[in-house]
């Protein structure tokens, strides 16, 4: 395995939108749920094998023919994400100054990269981009034949359905020539009410982003990053054991009743009484009354963390674990909760950087699990469908252990996580035998061994 792909850039160009509407300058506010994120760069990759009809070349020409036309749809991407010098605050310049287009090469085969450590593969083959550019689409071609797609942006712009849609819609153009529904930019769905509303218990999720608090004593052992595969009958399993009593728990809630109780071990070993959990709640499905809320570009997240102890933790079945989570995301997932979130960052954006409680080491130790399994990603544009598809947040989260889940592009109901997580954490998964290492041979990357032939003496 190569602990470096040696990348080459053979080229780094800017595509600007095609139609001459998109070269009117003006300034489009980030809302106010943009603001909860903050301002930093994500991605989302997609790794293909070897083509049998296309080459490389036809990959890389097809995306700088379609880009300009797609670009008409997403043309805020074109733009350059600013700082106002008034109120501090980002926003987009909406001046067709272009999206980013980078052609890259690597020595390496996809078979000799390690995909099990996120460092040494999806964070390598994700191109630094700077950080005012809002999208930078990346061709990366690999030794073997095989190529990576790469959608850099910032986070502040897109979630992480966001950020599948505009991957998936740029896929289904170069296939079709047309897109099936038009992207929502607009940023006004989300206004604050007067007079403010908000409650105490929202208001105390949040502090300042600030040196003084960021602590967490488990920080004293260096984070890993790592790529893991559940196999399906494996999360129907945990499905079954956390259903009971009437109740059939999802997929998400039965894994994280399984991961919750795994972690409350672990953290009592450190000497700690008590553990977090925290899910990332999407919100377009929770606010259907705003119109064509589901084809809205933005950020429509929000946490819901619940506190519990080691010992009702380690004690407690799967079920009643499932059912602990599924009313702590009950709780957040709801229009009033979205408004309050915009009424409480109205009154506070001018005084800085906010970061979630749960992100930070200001309480028990904390595990944050996001899941993009359910967003319908479709990243085949021609070429063949991809073997994995993850996203790539190269800064780490705070204070916390982050788990990524994103549905298997073999569409046979298995799972992919990206984990960034302490050692203990990370060994304790892999013991527990549910979360397997992703590696090239299980990819489908590696080529097999002819066989030998058999010898008649």
């Amino acid at each position: 395995m190569f602990s470096s792909l040696r990348m080459r850039v053979a080229s780094r160009s800017l595509v600007k939108a095609s139609h001459p509407s998109v070269a009117t300058n003006h300034v489009l506010p980030v809302s106010n749920l943009d603001l909860f994120p903050n301002d930093f760069q994500v991605a989302l990759c997609s790794i293909y094998p070897r083509q049998t009809t296309e080459d490389f070349a036809s990959v890389a020409d097809a995306l700088r023919t379609c880009l300009p036309a797609f670009l008409d749809h997403y043309h805020p991407f074109t733009g350059r994400i600013v700082t106002n010098p008034e109120t501090g605050s980002p926003e987009l310049h909406c001046n067709n100054e272009g999206a980013e287009l980078v052609v890259a090469y690597s020595d390496v085969p996809l078979a000799h990269v390690d995909f099990h450590d996120t460092d040494s593969s999806l964070n390598q083959i994700v191109i630094p981009f700077a950080h005012d550019v809002p999208l930078s689409v990346q061709a990366v071609a690999f030794a073997c034949g095989g190529f990576s797609i790469s959608w850099g942006t910032n986070h502040l712009l897109v979630d992480g359905y966001s950020i599948c849609m505009l991957a998936t819609h740029l896929c289904e153009l170069v296939r079709t020539g047309k897109l099936s529904v038009s992207p929502n930019h607009d940023r006004s769905l989300f206004l604050p009410r007067v007079p403010r509303t908000y409650s105490p218990a929202l208001a105390r999720s949040f502090v300042p982003c600030t040196s003084d608090n960021l602590f967490n004593v488990l920080n004293c052992e260096v984070n890993v990053r790592r790529l893991y595969y559940i196999e399906a009958g494996n999360i129907d399993r945990l499905r079954e054991s956390s259903s009971k009593a009437g109740r059939r728990a999802t997929r998400m809630e039965a894994v994280s009743a399984y991961i919750w109780k795994l972690f409350a071990r672990i953290v009592e070993d450190a000497g700690d009484t008590c553990c977090r959990m925290a899910w990332l709640v999407e919100g377009r499905s929770r606010l259907k009354e705003i119109s064509d809320m589901q084809n809205y570009i933005g950020n429509t997240t929000t946490f819901a963390t619940k506190e519990a102890s080691t010992e009702e933790l380690g004690s407690g079945s799967l079920s009643q674990i499932a059912r602990v989570v599924s009313a702590s995301i009950r709780e957040v997932a709801n229009k009033e909760h979205f408004q309050e979130m915009v009424d409480w960052m109205e009154e506070h954006k001018r005084e800085g950087r906010w970061v979630e409680r749960v992100s930070v080491g200001l309480g028990s130790p904390a595990m944050v699990l996001t899941s993009f399994h359910n967003f319908g990603v479709d990243l085949d544009f021609g070429f063949g469908r991809p073997v994995l598809v993850m996203p790539v947040v190269p800064k780490g989260r705070l204070c916390s252990a982050f788990l990524q889940v994103v549905g298997s592009p073999k569409g046979d109901g298995s799972w992919n996580v990206s984990a960034l997580m302490w050692p203990k954490l990370a060994k304790a998964l892999e013991l527990d035998g549910l979360f397997k290492p992703i590696t090239s041979r299980y990819l489908g990357l590696v080529t097999p061994a002819a066989p030998r032939p058999v010898s008649k003496l």
